[in-house]
């Protein structure tokens, strides 16, 4: 899941592999993500990024409801 942003710098340890829960800031698509499953492009259990994203926080709670947002919702991230 992403959302778009405003644009934000890259960071020099932006990763190519994320965990199942991170949040992170997707330079290339300048874009905020919520990672909780496999990409498209991700091979076997990996979750891999469509290219390098800063992780700045990582989902404590519960983050199946992830699946059952629908294209198009709005959805508030709170700190």
């Amino acid at each position: 899941m992403f959302l778009k942003l405003d644009n934000y710098d890259k960071e020099k340890d932006a990763k190519e592999i994320v965990e199942k829960g991170d949040l992170g800031y997707w330079p290339s698509g300048n874009a905020f993500c919520i990672f909780f499953g496999p990409t498209p492009i991700s091979k076997n259990n990996e979750i891999r990024p469509a290219s390098k994203v800063n992780v700045f926080g990582q989902i404590i709670s519960d983050i199946k409801i992830l699946k059952n947002i629908e294209v198009g919702s709005k959805i508030s991230v709170f700190k």
